[in-house]
């Protein structure tokens, strides 16, 4: 009989996937707390970035849901989601450490962790409404999920905008969710007006980025805003000084932990950006540029989901319809057939994480010798170690 380290056991545990930990829970209360504890949560979700695996497609249809699991992509199986669809489009509004945010036509909102097929329905928030009668037409309306590492929390961000009768003025109007306090409160408006009715904010570092303008003009250049969810201040994020973002359209994404830009130079070019050191534009690094071909014919959506596990190809999402591979190297490009994919969708990558969509999630000081008991049983459960009969 030997006994590993504790070391070796938690580190064992955390490159399982959750299906399995999940299973592993139910072994003792000891396991149970170990695997429940934020600190392995946290841990699990880690290393799964550093190893590259534990991670899938979802891909959008309508209103169905489908997911592609990347360490064996055999094939998109139906994802069955905890709204009701009435026969219309499910909306992704954001992802983040493994949670999806979803919305129905009804607006009911749920944050939802696939993986443990555990769900919470958002208080209910009610449509904007214009608080300055000149502001007569409702603009778009974006959504944001993000994660406070201060407060352990996450947050769901939203930004509804209003267009003046002159098509110059604008307004906004930000709210924000918090899973720890289960409410909706209202921060700081956003001064600039969003390009993009439809793309979610993309979360970095605990920033939410969007595309935006300063003015409602038609030259007017695109820029990258970001949303400190800490603080609830807002900054501009500098972007390569070769790229000209008067002459092409932008795109945002996250490839490898980094910000991403895609550059979409009128349909005809695309150059593919990673910013290696958050908020430096020194950083920034053009990875590739595609050009339309006999390979390539449509360049109207190009979107970089994630790094091979190699790191030698970039897997996209080309107009809502293909997915191909770009090899790094020579620039060539593969398109990727999984079977059981729908002819049309909107893709992103999601993680498979243990994270709770429980508002208290351990904090609630009811529960608070309940939690003692918890740990203590961890605690001797790691102080006598994991017997491996030799």
């Amino acid at each position: 009989m030997a006994y590993l380290p504790v070391e070796v056991v938690i580190d064992i545990l955390a490159r399982l996937p959750v299906k399995y930990l999940l299973c592993l829970r139910c072994v003792c209360k000891p396991w149970r707390s170990l695997i429940d504890s934020l600190d392995f949560i946290h841990f699990h979700i880690v290393k799964s970035i550093e190893t590259k695996t534990h991670f899938g497609l979802i891909l959008r249809k309508g209103f169905q849901l489908f997911s592609v699991d990347l360490d064996a992509p055999n094939g998109a199986v139906e994802l069955p989601h905890p709204l009701m669809s009435y026969s219309n489009d499910i909306k992704i509004l954001g992802s983040c450490n493994g949670l999806l945010c979803i919305c129905n036509v009804a607006e009911d909102i749920a944050l939802w962790n696939p993986s443990m097929k555990m769900h919470r329905l958002l208080p209910f928030l009610s449509s904007e409404r214009i608080r300055d009668p000149v502001m007569a037409i409702r603009g778009p309306r974006v959504y944001g999920l993000g994660y406070d590492d201060i407060s352990d929390d996450y947050k769901l961000v939203r930004v509804s905008q209003f267009i003046g009768l002159d098509y110059q003025s604008f307004e906004s109007e930000v709210k924000i969710y918090s899973l720890r306090t289960n409410e909706w409160r209202g921060i700081e408006d956003l001064p600039y007006a969003l390009c993009y009715t439809r793309r979610m904010g993309v979360h970095i570092n605990g920033f939410l980025h969007w595309v935006v303008i300063r003015k409602l003009k038609v030259d007017e250049s695109e820029l990258v805003v970001a949303l400190d969810i800490v603080a609830e201040s807002y900054k501009e994020v500098p972007l390569p000084e070769s790229l000209n973002n008067n002459q092409c359209h932008l795109d945002l994404g996250v490839l490898g932990g980094c910000l991403c830009v895609v550059a979409n130079y009128r349909e005809i070019d695309v150059e593919v950006w990673v910013m290696r050191e958050y908020g430096v534009q020194e950083s920034w690094m053009r990875l590739f540029k595609l050009g339309q071909s006999e390979e390539l014919v449509s360049l109207k959506l190009v979107r970089p989901l994630t790094y091979s596990k190699t790191g030698g190809d970039i897997l996209f999402e080309n107009d809502h319809k293909k997915l191909f591979l770009c090899d790094l190297k020579s620039q060539r490009i593969k398109y990727v057939r999984i079977c059981g994919m729908p002819d049309t969708f909107e893709a992103l990558v999601c993680l498979s994480s243990l994270v709770s969509v429980n508002a208290s999630r351990g904090r609630d000081s009811r529960n608070q010798e309940s939690r003692e008991d918890n740990t203590r049983m961890r605690d001797n459960f790691l102080s006598e170690g994991f017997k491996l009969v030799l």
